[in-house]
């Protein structure tokens, strides 16, 4: 080979070896570079899936949130006092569910009457409200019972004269026993549903007025009842562990929605895989309410049937378990942006530790302080709705024009309405060849 042959060799090995170089950095880069974090394709773009128009959904899904009255001379002023002084981005796609409304069963006198003898009350004695509702008066224990014709829901009352007798010279069971006991009432009544039975439980003491009227008592020594509600979580993100990246996907949740997934196993193709669940609160218009609540006191001498039992206030919207699509949301900056504008809905205002329980007073605000992390929560109603939607929760300490101060928080709607399109059939994301059992 002659010097001119060797070096044009070498020239062309060697731009062979650049290209060769170039092409290897370029697969390295793309490897190492690109998103390891990537949610499934239903949590990235939206498949409004819960209808086949959008049309639909926008006439059944979109909702309005009553919204409690300022007194004069209040200010819409907010002032951003979070941990890191903004806010924060918040996950942009998220689940939403159907209602599985129920229609009025042919024997719903009969399920009506079974769930009256339940608590005591004679089945044959019962009042016709129409085609609406059942009902059902014990004079000897001071005991009502209105029983829904077509979904069952109940209200147990009892007479303030009998409350007032059983209750007035006798202390209250513990916050764990109330809790013990209303699980206990509601298993008996077959009302005691999973969704509730896991969801967190909360505890308010009771004073009864001389009209009957309920109060927040400040202690268990000045308490008549306990207030015990149930409350439940729901979905907004499901990462099944058998997808490809789902270790990072769920790291990247975790970080961003701030909150720690609950896990369960599913039986996938004879596989079993570990799901991991980003749950929320399910929330009414009033916070500190709850759809399912029960009263609890001292054990009356009147009744071997719930003797603890006072009150029951038992509405129960059933929901489907996996979400029906999945929708964008607006950005919690815009949320607040509209809460400011006077858009939002006030739905908790009331002086630290104060008498939410009581009605609400208006009060006169001078400055609202966003001091937490607003956050998404579904909303369900006391009455039916066709879809469980999320809205933004924004909270904090409210400086009212006395300076004193107080609690607040305001909802906002959090789908985004304006971008809903009709379903949209997305990929299914890479399942992981390799076996998920946990076995």
């Amino acid at each position: 080979m002659t010097l001119t042959e060797a070096a044009f060799w070498t020239k062309r090995f060697g731009v062979i070896a650049i290209a060769g170089g170039i092409v290897f950095i370029i697969i390295v880069l793309v490897v190492t570079l690109r998103p390891r974090n990537q949610l499934p394709p239903k949590y990235l773009t939206a498949n409004f899936a819960c209808t086949e128009n959008k049309e639909e959904f926008l006439e059944k899904a979109k909702i309005e949130i009553p919204s409690l009255p300022l007194a004069s001379g209040s200010e819409m002023v907010f002032e951003i006092s979070t941990d890191t002084g903004k806010i924060d981005s918040f996950q942009r796609v998220v689940n939403v569910y159907r209602f599985n409304n129920p229609t009025q069963s042919i024997n719903s006198i009969g399920d009506a009457k079974a769930l009256a003898n339940k608590m005591g009350f004679d089945p044959d004695k019962i009042v016709k409200n129409g085609t609406k509702s059942y009902i059902w008066n014990d004079s000897t224990t001071g005991r009502t019972l209105e029983v829904q014709a077509k979904n069952l829901n109940f209200t147990l009352k009892t007479s303030t004269e009998a409350m007032r007798k059983a209750t007035m010279d006798s202390f209250v069971p513990t916050e764990q026993e109330a809790r013990t006991l209303a699980a206990s009432a509601l298993r008996s009544l077959g009302r005691y549903t999973s969704d509730y039975s896991s969801g967190a439980v909360r505890t308010t003491y009771i004073r009864i007025g001389a009209d009957g009227s309920f109060t927040r008592a400040g202690s268990a020594s000045e308490a008549h009842l306990i207030k015990v509600d149930f409350t439940r979580l729901k979905s907004l993100v499901t990462i099944p562990s058998n997808i490809v990246g789902a270790n990072d996907m769920i790291k990247t949740l975790t970080k961003r929605l701030a909150i720690q997934p609950t896990q369960t196993t599913q039986l996938i193709n004879d596989q079993r895989v570990q799901i991991y669940t980003f749950d929320t609160p399910v929330a009414l218009p009033r916070t500190q309410d709850s759809n399912v609540t029960v009263y609890v006191g001292v054990e009356t001498n009147t009744t071997d049937v719930l003797p603890n039992i006072y009150e029951i206030d038992y509405t129960y919207w059933p929901v489907d378990v996996e979400a029906c699509g999945t929708y964008e949301l607006v950005s919690p900056q815009y949320a607040l942006e509209m809460v400011q504008s006077g858009k939002g809905s006030l739905v908790y205002l009331y002086e630290k530790d104060g008498d939410y329980i009581s009605e609400y007073q208006p009060k006169s605000v001078k400055k609202f302080i966003v001091n937490k992390e607003i956050f998404v929560v579904y909303y369900e109603n006391y009455t039916e709705m066709d879809y469980m939607v999320p809205v933004y929760l924004i909270s904090g300490e409210a400086i009212f024009t006395n300076d004193t101060k107080g609690e607040f928080e305001f909802y906002y709607p959090a789908i985004n309405y304006d971008v809903i399109q009709n379903k949209i059939e997305l990929p299914e994301p890479v399942v992981e060849t390799k076996s998920t059992s946990l076995f």
